[in-house]
C-alpha cells in the first residue's frame, strides 16, 4: 500500500467567536470544553493536525470558507484529509481511527448527525471538486445526503447528535457520552431550569426544533434571552 499523507484537519470557530452564535454554550463552561474534548481526541490519533478557526477561514459564505480550507491543504501536499468540528459530545478517537482505515482503503467516509450534517468527512485530493462543494446546500437537512450521493466509495460512520441549539443539550443520552468531564457538565445542563423569552415576531417551537446545521453559522436572533434559575 502506497504511503498517504492524511491530515486531521479541526475546523471550527474559537470559544469567543462560537459563543458570538451560541451563547448558551457559556453556561458551565461547555464551549471551551467541548474544545478541549475535540482537541484531544485530535492529538490522540496521532495525525497531523491543522486548526482552522475563523482567522484562518477564507471565503465569503461557508461552502468557500469550507472548500478553501480543503484546497489549500491539498496543496501543502497532504492526499487525504479528515475533518471534524468542536460540537460534538459524543465524537471518539475510534471514529478518526475508522476513517483513517477508510481512507487508506482508497474510500471516502463520512459521520452523520441526527440533524442532516456531518461531523466527520474524509477525502482524498482525487474526489475532492471544489465546484461540487461550493455548491452543496450548507444549511439545509439534506447536507449529509447531498455529499455522500456526490462521493465515490463512500463509507458510512456511526450517526452521533451534535449541539446546534440549547434544546439539542436535552436530547443526550448521557451514556453515549465517554468523556467524564463532557459527561458531567452536560448533566449538570439538563437539570438546569431554563426560560426562553421571545419577541412577538418569534416563534417557540420553531427555534426549538427547527434544524441549524453545524456547518454554518446558526442564525440565532439577538432578542432572544435564555435565562437560568
Amino acid at each position: 500500500m502506497p504511503n498517504k499523507k492524511i491530515a486531521l484537519l479541526v475546523f471550527a470557530r474559537s470559544v469567543e467567536e462560537e459563543l458570538k452564535y451560541k451563547p448558551f454554550l457559556a453556561q458551565k463552561s461547555l464551549a471551551s470544553i467541548l474544545q478541549i474534548h475535540t482537541t484531544n481526541i485530535a492529538k490522540e490519533s496521532g495525525l497531523p493536525i491543522i486548526f482552522y478557526d475563523e482567522t484562518k477561514q477564507l471565503g465569503k459564505d461557508f461552502g468557500a470558507r469550507f472548500s478553501n480550507a480543503l484546497q489549500n491543504i491539498y496543496r501543502e501536499g497532504y492526499d487525504n484529509i479528515i475533518v471534524i468540528g468542536n460540537d460534538c459530545p459524543q465524537l471518539e478517537r475510534k471514529h478518526i481511527v475508522q476513517a483513517k482505515k477508510a481512507l487508506l482503503n482508497d474510500n471516502t467516509v463520512i459521520g452523520p448527525t441526527n440533524d442532516g450534517g456531518f461531523y466527520l468527512l474524509g477525502i482524498s485530493k482525487d474526489n475532492f471538486n471544489y465546484n461540487t462543494f461550493l455548491n452543496f446546500n450548507w444549511n439545509k437537512d439534506t447536507l449529509f445526503n447531498e455529499i455522500s450521493s456526490s462521493l465515490s466509495n463512500s463509507v458510512t460512520l456511526q450517526r452521533l447528535r451534535d449541539v446546534d441549539y440549547y434544546s439539542d443539550i436535552q436530547l443526550f443520552s448521557l451514556k453515549t457520552i465517554f468523556n467524564k468531564v463532557l459527561r458531567g457538565v452536560i448533566q449538570s445542563i439538563q437539570k438546569i431550569n431554563v426560560k426562553i423569552f421571545f419577541n412577538n415576531n418569534l416563534n417557540r417551537l420553531q427555534f426549538l426544533r427547527d434544524i441549524i446545521l453545524n456547518k454554518g453559522s446558526p442564525n440565532i436572533p439577538s432578542t432572544i434571552q435564555i435565562r437560568t434559575e
